[in-house]
């Protein structure tokens, strides 16, 4: 009865990802931004050297030196120990989380005619109908065959791989956290042979390092766009009215700037493990309050990247010799 209960509930996501496949997304700029046909005037701040400028780079970098002494100071302490006690004793299952939630990206944005998210369009032709029947049927098995998950963890690099001939290189870039994500499933803890005498734990924790690293690359890319192109994240916040810090003084170009800074400086805590945690919560709080921003036609496409965020948080630091036993 159990089981039967646990595939209701993820049939119940496969229908929300119907559902979510039927209305318009929104989230990167570039979805509802057309660079070739607008561009406006790129702000002084993005430019030269302004004091606004300034002023938040200084603020970002303290807050980065004390989340990094904090977190460094109590990577492996008791109060750190105590921490992940916790987190185990709710029986978290954050791999199983992860495939979940691709797989109903994966239908929804197949249901589009999209690859892993509604910004990158298939064509319609032959190949692209063919990435768009195999997204959906491999978002299906990633909702409902668990035990395969290191398989269809070679069958998500595949498809992203395939994506290459027909979505331009640096829109699949912003979705190089599924290279990631199918890196880690395929090096994860498996009872079935021959996955359990290859995925020793020191693979699987190299597994894990290779998710952290494309993941932070992601957010590079991600920083690149507003940094390269602030006009199109200005007309964004503008047209949306997304600017929850008016209040305090921002205007939109500010506001944007503060958004690029905070994206690479969390890249680069991901990239190289400085201010781990703190990164992580800063992160999953953004792109959580960006659902009230944008409303939830933005949610399809980022499930991934929450999903990865909270194993991030779940996992933490891996060092070398250890084992996480969290499934």
């Amino acid at each position: 009865m159990k089981r039967l209960y646990l595939s209701g509930k993820r049939a119940l996501l496969a229908a929300g990802a119907f559902l979510l496949a039927a209305v318009p997304a929104l989230a990167h700029e570039k979805w509802y931004v057309d660079p070739g046909e607008y561009r406006g005037a790129i702000p002084d701040i993005f430019r030269i050297p302004t004091a606004a400028g300034i002023a938040i780079i200084l603020l970002a970098v303290a807050l980065l030196v004390i989340a990094a002494f904090i977190d460094r100071r109590h990577d492996g302490s008791k109060t750190a120990r105590w921490i992940d006690a916790q987190l185990l004793r709710y029986r978290l299952k954050p791999r199983t989380l992860l495939g979940v939630l691709i797989g109903v990206s994966l239908m929804g944005a197949g249901l589009q005619q999209t690859l892993f998210s509604p910004s990158l369009h298939l064509p319609f032709t032959p190949y692209g109908f063919v990435l768009g029947a195999v997204s959906i049927a491999l978002g299906t098995l990633f909702l409902f065959l668990e035990p395969l998950q290191p398989e269809l963890g070679i069958g998500l690099a595949l498809l992203f791989l395939a994506g290459l001939p027909t979505v331009p290189f640096w829109d699949l870039m912003e979705e190089l956290l599924i290279l990631g994500a199918a890196v880690f499933l395929i090096t994860g803890e498996s009872d079935r042979a021959p996955w359990k005498r290859w995925n020793t734990p020191e693979r699987q924790r190299l597994g894990y390092q290779a998710f952290r690293v494309l993941t932070g690359l992601n957010f590079l890319v991600l920083a690149s766009v507003k940094w390269l192109r602030p006009d199109l994240g200005i007309k964004l916040v503008e047209q949306y009215h997304l600017n929850f810090l008016a209040g305090a003084g921002l205007d939109a170009a500010m506001f944007v700037f503060l958004a690029a800074v905070v994206e690479t400086l969390v890249a680069v805590c991901l990239l190289f493990r400085v201010a781990f945690r703190p990164a992580v919560i800063v992160a999953f709080f953004f792109f959580t309050v960006s659902i009230f921003a944008l409303g939830f036609e933005e949610l399809l496409g980022h499930l991934p990247i929450k999903a990865a965020l909270f194993l991030f948080f779940i996992y933490g630091h891996w060092h070398k010799g250890e084992r996480k036993i969290v499934e």
